[in-house]
């Protein structure tokens, strides 16, 4: 009797563990960002990837990479910026979700690199940073579509940036 339960509970642990397998996919997309913040208006390219446990949930990370710089001036004095990188990681819910799209909140933790160059001298910062959002997807079809998403981040040594974003996305699995 001991084994039929056992034998029982192992093949229901698989057969959910099956189901959960299928629900599960992942996310890779390419686009661009801006990040606004303190005056400084910086452009990048950036790279996602997203695991999605099931329909609601996932994780993902990401990689911005600057492309070109903003001028600022303060006191008289100009300097030229720009964002070396940013990478973070995020938990994702998706409260509506379905074949064609969802809309999604996220949190996470980032890390940010900006360099910064006056008059010849240079130098460069980096900042983590709690970082929030929102934004939504739409498929095309069941594996092709765009997603637009705003982000703050929140740097641990004061000030932020709202970071506001345009990518192709491709779902493979689930």
């Amino acid at each position: 009797m001991m084994r039929s339960i056992i034998a029982a509970s192992l093949s229901a642990l698989a057969i959910g563990s099956i189901a959960q397998a299928q629900d599960a996919s992942y996310t890779l997309g390419a686009g661009y960002e801006r990040f606004s913040g303190d005056g400084v208006d910086l452009d990048s390219v950036v790279l996602r990837g997203r695991y999605d446990f099931n329909q609601y949930f996932g994780v993902e990370g990401q990689a911005n990479i600057g492309v070109g710089d903003d001028s600022v001036t303060e006191l008289g004095i100009t300097a030229d910026v720009s964002l070396d990188y940013a990478v973070g990681v995020f938990g994702v819910i998706r409260p509506f979700s379905n074949e064609h799209g969802n809309v999604f909140l996220r949190a996470g933790y980032t890390n940010t690199q900006i360099d910064a160059s006056v008059a010849g001298f240079s130098a460069s910062a980096d900042s983590d940073a709690w970082a929030y959002g929102i934004g939504g997807e739409y498929l095309f079809d069941s594996r092709n579509g765009v997603r637009l998403d705003y982000t703050n981040f929140d740097y641990d040594g004061g000030g932020s940036s709202d970071v506001y974003g345009i990518s192709y996305v491709r779902r493979f699995g689930g």
